[in-house]
């Protein structure tokens, strides 16, 4: 009776630590495994992009055409589709930082994490669904958001809504490191 009971005991022991070990896991993800596969494929079904500015644009304001392609690239821009199965995971990508918050000392506090310079700022930002809110950051100063940094910390499927842009993804950063090639 007492040997099955510590043979009970370790297998419970063994499988709490394996439970332990795999939530402490940080997964190495790209932006791509953050779209669903619908927004994906249709992002690469896309026709290449004409650039006859002789003819109205899809981007322009006051645009009424009925291009089809036009309508599917407006839905991929403004997809905020998520995929659960990242909620509360442990993640590692890498982006570029689009500053929201500092510090008293001019330390980015907050920022959206895009995959690729310049997002945001030029129009338009990228799909919700390819930028995330991140909080939490330490040590990052203002003059370093020209590099690429690899952000590791819990992804949430919590949108956030800001003037620049809207993150379909939230992360609490447990660590900002500079991007090495």
């Amino acid at each position: 009776m007492l040997n099955k009971l510590s043979v009970t005991l370790s297998m419970v022991l063994v499988a709490s630590f394996s439970m332990l070990l795999s939530a402490s896991e940080v997964k190495t993800i790209e932006w791509t495994d953050l779209m669903p596969e619908e927004d994906l494929a249709a992002l690469q079904a896309m026709p290449e992009i004409q650039h006859d500015y002789s003819q109205p644009s899809p981007f322009d304001d006051n645009y009424n055409g009925d291009d089809p392609a036009a309508g599917q690239w407006q839905q991929i821009l403004q997809s905020a589709k998520v995929k659960e199965e990242f909620n509360n995971t442990k993640v590692r990508i890498p982006g570029f930082i689009v500053p929201l918050e500092f510090d008293d000392q001019q330390n980015v506090t907050s920022f959206f994490l895009v995959p690729y310079f310049g997002a945001c700022i030029h129009v338009p930002p990228p799909p919700p669904n390819q930028i995330i809110f991140v909080s939490g950051a330490k040590n990052l100063k203002a003059d370093m958001i020209y590099s690429p940094f690899w952000i590791s910390g819990t992804i949430t499927t919590q949108p956030m809504s800001h003037d620049l842009a809207n993150a379909a993804y939230s992360l609490k950063a447990d660590s900002v490191e500079e991007y090495t090639y």
